[in-house]
């Protein structure tokens, strides 16, 4: 493994630890309580990890300078984080707090970007991965066994758990297709399948798509085509979503709804995907009533936000059970990071985000270009990590969101890699 060589560093004792801090929920962290401008914050281990990682990744890259392209792209995820932190202060301290929750994570890409240029370093950042897939896997194993099947959370959550396994699965993916290290390759696919069947989200199920897709695409257009790799990455694909749908049968009654009979009763259809739909309209009301900067970045949308659009989704959606709204005098809770980044940051917000995607995706080019080992790897992992986005709201203290800010870090430090 390559980790243990790296334990040997400060800094890369940092970098992994900010890792692995960040691949446990916040809120099952211990914390110390502080009161903040009428709220309560709650410092955790991984707070002031992230912050060390930060200030060193942030005095190198000051230090050492960084290429254009490394300086564009670093440069677009801090106006994309201005603009989420700044209409935060419009909503009073909770969602400062939830802002900066959320934007803490994105010191595990600066440090990725100072610190892992090197194969080695990457292949660390991979064995940290590995080793919280292994033992999400085993967790959630024991817990499909107890309680007769179905999606499993492990300790992670259903949706940080398969974005998370999808990681190391597309990196034995690559090996493969790369012809080298089959072992540690098989080690990888095997644990990063029965992650993502386990936690069964068909968000990271698309992400897996298109990270296995772009693998392929790139295969055939550098003429690397393995017949070997090719039948593997197939034949994974499918059992995953043979086992994926399986567990997820009774959550697509929308597809039912669109393309099957008529529904016999009211309700016969409904599922978690209707309840995703019901959450998209309403969402989509809200932006088109703040176009611009939205609401204002929030951790979760107070009802004075949504609660006028609720009789019209009513309306619209009369054929799904009343416990798939949001409470007139509750919260709203984001289900995708896209709709809640158009309705809460409006189309600047979106536009910035879109920018650092393209800067990242500029990344995966430059990466490819240098024909070195895991260059297929910031490919496939920022599109798996896109598609898993469509899951889950940005929420800080989540593996997801740790998953998308290292990702971005990756993509860039590869593209800057050096030789080992």
């Amino acid at each position: 493994m390559a980790l243990w060589p790296q334990l040997r560093s400060g800094s890369g004792v940092l970098l992994l630890a900010a890792l692995a801090l960040s691949l446990i929920r916040a809120r099952d962290q211990p914390g110390a309580d502080v009161a903040i401008g009428g709220t309560t914050a709650s410092i955790v281990p991984g707070d002031v990890v992230l912050l060390a990682l930060f200030v060193l990744g942030l005095a190198l890259i000051l230090r050492n300078g960084t290429p254009r392209f490394a300086a564009t792209a670093i440069g677009l995820a801090a106006l994309f984080a201005v603009i989420v932190l700044g209409t935060a202060v419009a909503n009073g301290a909770t969602a400062v707090i939830g802002a900066v929750k959320l934007l803490e994570l994105a010191a595990l890409g600066l440090g990725a970007i100072a610190l892992a240029r090197r194969e080695r370093t990457v292949e660390a950042i991979v064995d940290v991965l590995l080793l919280f897939t292994v033992a999400a896997d085993v967790v959630g194993i024991v817990e499909f066994v107890r309680s007769g099947g179905g999606r499993q959370s492990s300790f992670l959550g259903e949706h940080d758990f398969a974005a998370l396994a999808t990681l190391p699965l597309l990196y034995g993916l690559v090996l493969l297709h790369e012809r080298r290290r089959y072992a540690r390759a098989a080690t990888a696919i095997v644990a990063g399948s029965i992650g993502c069947i386990l936690g069964a989200a068909l968000a990271s199920l698309l992400g897996l798509y298109l990270g296995a897709g772009a693998l392929v695409v790139l295969a055939v257009v550098r003429r690397r085509v393995d017949a070997v790799a090719l039948a593997t990455t197939v034949a994974t694909l499918a059992v995953i979503t043979g086992g994926t749908l399986l567990i997820r049968s009774g959550d697509l009654g929308f597809l039912q709804s669109w393309f099957g009979s008529p529904p016999s009763r009211p309700g016969q259809y409904a599922a978690s995907w209707s309840q995703r739909l019901v959450y998209a309209y309403i969402g989509g009301r809200v932006f088109l009533a703040h176009p611009a900067l939205g609401t204002g970045w929030y951790p979760l949308l107070p009802a004075h936000e949504f609660a006028a659009y609720l009789p019209d989704a009513r309306r619209r959606f009369s054929d799904q059970p009343p416990s798939y709204f949001p409470s007139a005098h509750g919260v709203y809770i984001p289900q995708q990071a896209y709709d809640q980044v158009l309705y809460e940051t409006g189309l600047v917000g979106a536009a910035a985000l879109l920018a650092f995607v393209g800067a990242l995706v500029a990344g995966c080019r430059r990466s490819l270009r240098q024909a070195r080992s895991l260059a297929a790897l910031p490919a496939a992992w920022l599109a798996a990590a896109l598609g898993a986005l469509a899951g889950e709201g940005l929420f800080g203290g989540t593996p997801l969101a740790a998953v998308f800010w290292l990702v971005a870090g990756v993509v860039v430090a590869c593209a800057l890699a050096e030789q080992a």
